[in-house]
């Protein structure tokens, strides 16, 4: 069974340029983004704030940050397995150029992932509070022509919190599973 049996939501097609060295950073401010920018922006808070160590990958021109967040962006779009998550970077051109066709083999997304399991949580958790938080913002606001009463909130809840962090969990342990059957 594909992921896209597996997992209804899975796109075929993923901005994995948006990953290369060379792409722009997501604005800190934009809250219209789609999950390649929250992950993007998820993947470069954990990097920056050093809780979760990324450990480097060892095949690739792909440095770790830009990894970190490939790897959690497909996670986040059910790609699962290290072969399929190769597969769809060497189908981007844009990543594919970016990084001169050294593009990290099946082995090496896996071992990355295995490295980085923190690192990966803490980044998915990120985004998918920033996704909770931006569908909470859109359902509250007002009806044209209706006053607004409720300012939206800058903190995630401890709601949003648990969600994102089950959601993480979820998404990891399949990703776990899924490509540790897929080796054999």
């Amino acid at each position: 069974m594909s992921d896209e049996q597996r997992n209804p939501d899975h796109s075929t097609s993923l901005h994995l340029g948006r990953f290369a060295p060379s792409a722009p950073a997501p604005a800190q401010s934009d809250e219209t983004t789609g999950v390649t920018v929250m992950i993007k922006r998820a993947a470069a808070e954990t990097v920056q704030q050093g809780a979760v160590p990324v450990v480097p990958k060892d095949g690739g021109s792909l440095p770790a940050g830009e990894m970190l967040g490939a790897v959690s962006y497909c996670y986040a779009k059910g790609v699962y397995t290290s072969e399929e998550i190769e597969q769809k970077m060497l189908k981007d051109k844009e990543l594919r150029e970016a990084v001169h066709d050294d593009v990290p083999d099946a082995k090496s997304i896996r071992r990355f992932r295995r490295l980085n399991h923190g690192a990966i949580q803490a980044t998915l958790e990120k985004a998918f509070g920033f996704m909770r938080k931006k569908e909470k913002a859109e359902i509250q606001k007002p009806l044209p022509g209706q006053p607004s009463n409720v300012k939206p909130s800058s903190t995630l809840g401890d709601s949003t919190v648990l969600l994102a962090h089950k959601k993480a969990e979820e998404r990891l342990d399949e990703a776990a599973f899924i490509d540790n059957m897929s080796k054999e």
